[in-house]
């Protein structure tokens, strides 16, 4: 979604590491291009000014950390997807971003609709420059970084922190919940072997799904900022506005389904079978690739599904292609929607001369 871009709730101390540490993460707000301009902001008290230095520098080594990993994700691949280019016509590569493109915009809408659900609705041009920003924060280390980031630049429109990490960890459950089943009536006519491969990861969607149910969810949900000490939520999530975000995260799921079904057409793959293993494999990666807390961004895990679907319709070596040219093609969309947003938000942030 996309993919973010970018499923399992976080352990505890992750959870206190993002409520109790938002001084560090407020590095991000760097990248909304600074606070809305319609009053003079009033001089800062002098006390306060070394805080607000120690800020701006957090900021600047956030940001230079998240585009640092980003593109380390680039760098370090470049070698393998100089081999697979070789094997595959480079216009199919380039037709097959697109729906990368689009995936991630659908996945935004996830993010934007549970938070007007949640009670916090914002204008779609800032949850994009906000969601398309965040999603850097995936390729660090750990699974807080895209959510804190989220948090902090979303107070810019009042968001409440709660309310921000709530979302930021709906929307990693919702892309579970709603792959898995996709998954489990895709790949049975395309890579039936694949879900006997991954039966116990498929015995957490009835959980999941369970729990995303307002009637669990909202207790649940503040039962656990309760834990922490903070106030309820101040709009408890409602049954339409559930289904409306896992409507949402499926199209997230058939987009970047579509961008693996060009890659492997473009190696000979069935069209027909070809369809349903990408898209049940992507279902399947992506769930997959959230339980895997301490790797960036899913790394090797989600990888190693995608081979494993892929290779139902073409090699095992092509279905490694088109894995390896699917995690650069996300690193290049990711990087190109942060940085657009990133310069919007500059060109907002300056002051205009008459």
């Amino acid at each position: 979604m996309t993919d973010a871009a970018s499923g399992i709730p976080a352990e505890s101390d992750d959870v206190e590491r993002a409520a109790d540490g938002h001084a560090a993460v407020e590095s991000a707000e760097i990248a909304s291009g600074g606070h809305h301009l319609d009053h003079e902001a009033p001089a800062p008290p002098r006390g306060k000014s070394g805080r607000k230095t120690l800020l701006t520098v957090a900021k600047v080594v956030l940001l230079l950390a998240m585009v640092g990993f980003a593109g380390y994700a680039l760098v370090a691949n470049w070698d393998k997807v100089s081999d697979a280019l070789r094997q595959l016509e480079p216009w199919v590569a380039v037709v097959s971003v697109p729906p990368v493109v689009l995936a991630m915009a659908c996945a935004m809408q996830v993010w934007r609709s549970l938070l007007s659900d949640l009670g916090s609705p914002i204008p779609a041009l800032a949850a994009a420059r906000i969601f398309f920003i965040s999603q850097l924060g995936k390729y660090v280390p750990g699974s807080v970084w895209s959510i804190a980031t989220q948090m902090e630049l979303g107070r810019e429109y009042k968001v409440p922190r709660r309310v921000g990490f709530a979302v930021g960890v709906l929307a990693l459950v919702l892309t579970a919940a709603v792959g898995l089943p996709l998954a489990a009536v895709t790949l049975p006519f395309a890579a039936p072997d694949v879900l006997g491969r991954y039966w116990w990861v498929m015995l957490t969607a009835p959980v999941l799904l369970a729990v995303l149910h307002p009637a669990v969810l909202g207790p649940l949900l503040n039962f656990g900022f309760r834990l922490i000490r903070q106030p309820a939520l101040p709009k408890l999530p409602s049954v339409r506005g559930m289904v409306r975000a896992a409507g949402w995260q499926a199209l997230v799921s058939v987009c970047f389904g579509l961008h693996a079904w060009i890659l492997l057409i473009g190696l000979g793959a069935p069209a027909g079978r070809a369809l349903l293993a990408a898209i049940g494999g992507y279902a399947l990666g992506y769930a997959i690739g959230l339980l895997a807390i301490p790797v960036p961004a899913g790394a090797v895990v989600r990888e190693a599904a995608l081979t494993a679907a892929f290779a139902a319709v073409v090699t095992v070596p092509q279905a490694a292609v088109v894995a390896v040219l699917s995690r650069v093609a996300l690193t290049v969309v990711d990087l190109g929607l942060a940085f657009t947003f990133l310069a919007v938000a500059r060109r907002k942030a300056k002051p205009t001369t008459h």
